[in-house]
């Protein structure tokens, strides 16, 4: 804002940061909400410094309670999601692999009596497994994760054979031990998920395929939305004919589903199928239609007007981008969409630099400190 829109544009600037807000979990969910994450990060560092930990308590003894795990996670979350992976890095070393014996309830009897177990949220340990393939390391992400993978497993077993998580033999009421099950096949299906994800970084389909398709025993209401992922990422391969297998037993799974959200799934593969053939006009025929269904529809809406760009309608195009991002700016403020459109001012006209100030002064007006100005091009 300084550099291209000047000091009083800049002061107009009106952000949340870590002072305005409470010093409590209220606080980071409003920080978090409105995409100040820098913000959430620093104010999840003064909770932790009140919690005996955070800044400056590096390499000294300290207490830990479910709350300061649930700070640390959601501090290393935000750090992923900020893509500042080497500092996530450096800040879960002192963790290890997190089962240290003060990570786990029995380690504080005065202040958990009678709890067992650890106070390491689930998503933390996924977290600190899919971090390393963020790194370059995605081998050591998939063994972290088979890790996690025969734990679940093993809970899972220990429970239908009729005994506790642990193993242990103790009584638990029917409903909680149908609960348990429920949610250990969830965490279970979120582990193959995320194993999936890694494997398709690493470029090997044929196990990344087969991963996702065991995802559907653990989710089987995602059925229509995991066949249409496998059948894009054959499409992005270039293997149609598998892609169209896919897309049809979508079809058959959809025709059970009331409501639009099937019918747009389908409409959205066909659109994609004819994208992966170069036949720019079917494929935003297909899009058009969707928008008919749901006007709001972001992708379909970026799409269509890319589309139109391979058509050589360049005007049509930007009509269709920038009346998306008038009609609802909090909506459509998106990087991608923002991308598209900052690389076809530059197609269309010599004055592209003013219309790319003019989005960023709309940007600034409703996003967060989060927001990556680099998607606006402006160098």
């Amino acid at each position: 804002m300084l550099r291209f829109l000047g000091e009083r544009a800049a002061a107009k600037r009106r952000v949340l940061n870590a002072e305005s807000v409470e010093q409590t979990f209220v606080g980071l969910k409003q920080l978090i909400s409105c995409r100040n994450w820098r913000a959430a990060v620093d104010l999840c560092g003064r909770l932790l410094t009140a919690h005996g930990q955070g800044y400056g308590k590096s390499g000294l003894p300290t207490s830990h309670t479910a709350d300061s795990l649930q700070l640390w996670f959601v501090r290393l979350a935000l750090l992923v999601k900020l893509g500042l992976f080497q500092n996530a890095e450096m800040e879960f070393e002192p963790f290890g692999n997190l089962d240290q014996p003060d990570l786990y309830y029995e380690y504080y009897p005065q202040v958990y009596p009678g709890r067992r177990g650890s106070m390491v949220p689930f998503s933390m340990r996924i977290l600190h497994a899919e971090l390393q393939q963020y790194l370059g390391n995605p081998q050591e992400s998939l063994d972290r994760l088979h890790r996690v993978k025969a734990v679940c497993s093993k809970i899972l077993t220990n429970l239908e054979q009729g005994l506790a998580e642990d193993g242990s033999v103790n009584s638990i009421a029917p409903e909680n031990r149908r609960a348990s099950v429920r949610l250990w096949r969830a965490r279970l299906g979120r582990v193959m998920c995320s194993m999936a994800n890694c494997l398709l970084l690493m470029k090997d389909y044929v196990l990344a395929v087969d991963a996702y398709h065991s995802v559907i025993q653990y989710y089987p209401e995602q059925e229509p939305q995991l066949l249409s992922g496998i059948g894009r990422i054959f499409l992005q391969i270039g293997d149609i004919k598998t892609a169209e297998k896919y897309f049809r037993d979508v079809e058959k799974v959809t025709q059970k589903l009331d409501g639009p959200r099937g019918k747009i799934m389908v409409l959205m593969n066909r659109a994609f199928l004819h994208l992966g053939q170069n036949n720019f006009a079917e494929a935003h025929r297909f899009f058009t239609e969707i928008l008919r269904i749901e006007p709001t529809n972001a992708v379909a809406n970026n799409n269509a007007a890319v589309c139109l760009l391979y058509l050589g309608r360049l005007k049509d195009s930007l009509r269709q981008l920038e009346a998306m991002v008038q009609q609802d700016p909090t909506h459509y403020l998106h990087e991608s969409v923002l991308f598209n459109l900052t690389t076809m001012y530059e197609l269309e006209s010599s004055r592209s630099a003013q219309k790319k100030q003019a989005l960023l002064e709309a940007v600034a007006s409703k996003e967060g400190d989060s927001f990556n100005t680099q998607c606006l091009k402006l160098a």
